[in-house]
């Protein structure tokens, strides 16, 4: 089979009659769900650069809180990309860097016929989106080194609080004992 034998028979498997409406609902389903994954990523960078922010203040309360946003826009992300495999499931296609290529060569062949979603819209979204991820992997990173700096100091303190003092023990009713008078 030629290339472009293929490339026709890949785009006439996903023409209006096929799964799910064909390639014009796949292409309606798949904007919509990278735009939506781009809004979250956004949100989630800026969620972790206050996390940054909060550990720099100490402020664990706020940190906590913004933790669980965290979190929240990590299970949604989550979901976003489960939804995104199970569209692109029934086309042969996988949501990984190489199945997404391919679903966008598909879309930009036909595009120009009878879509009425724009392919270059689809790659404008999805490039965001990838840049958006990096940003928040980078972040996050950051966000970890931080996290073992300050760890670390804390140790410090506390081991250079308590370095010169011996251990207590303690009586039924809670008083010192003093070890050395035993």
């Amino acid at each position: 089979m030629t290339t472009d034998s293929k490339n026709a028979s890949d785009a006439s498997a996903l023409q209006p009659s096929g799964v799910d409406g064909g390639l014009e609902d796949l292409c309606q389903k798949m904007l919509g769900n990278i735009q939506d994954a781009l809004a979250l990523s956004r949100k989630l960078e800026r969620v972790l650069e206050s996390v940054h922010q909060k550990m720099l203040e100490r402020n664990i309360a706020a940190l906590e809180h913004t933790l669980e946003n965290q979190i929240q826009l990590l299970n949604m992300l989550q979901m976003n990309g489960a939804l995104r495999e199970h569209y692109l499931k029934p086309f042969g296609l996988s949501p990984d860097q190489q199945g997404m290529s391919h679903f966008f060569s598909l879309v930009n062949r036909q595009s120009s016929n009878t879509l009425t979603v724009n392919g270059q819209a689809l790659d404008k979204y999805w490039y965001q989106l990838e840049g958006s991820a990096h940003r928040c992997q980078q972040i996050n990173s950051a966000n970890g080194r931080l996290l073992a700096r300050l760890s670390a100091s804390t140790r410090k303190i506390i081991e250079l609080t308590f370095s010169g003092q011996t251990a207590a023990t303690y009586d039924q009713n809670g008083l010192t004992v003093n070890s050395m008078a035993e």
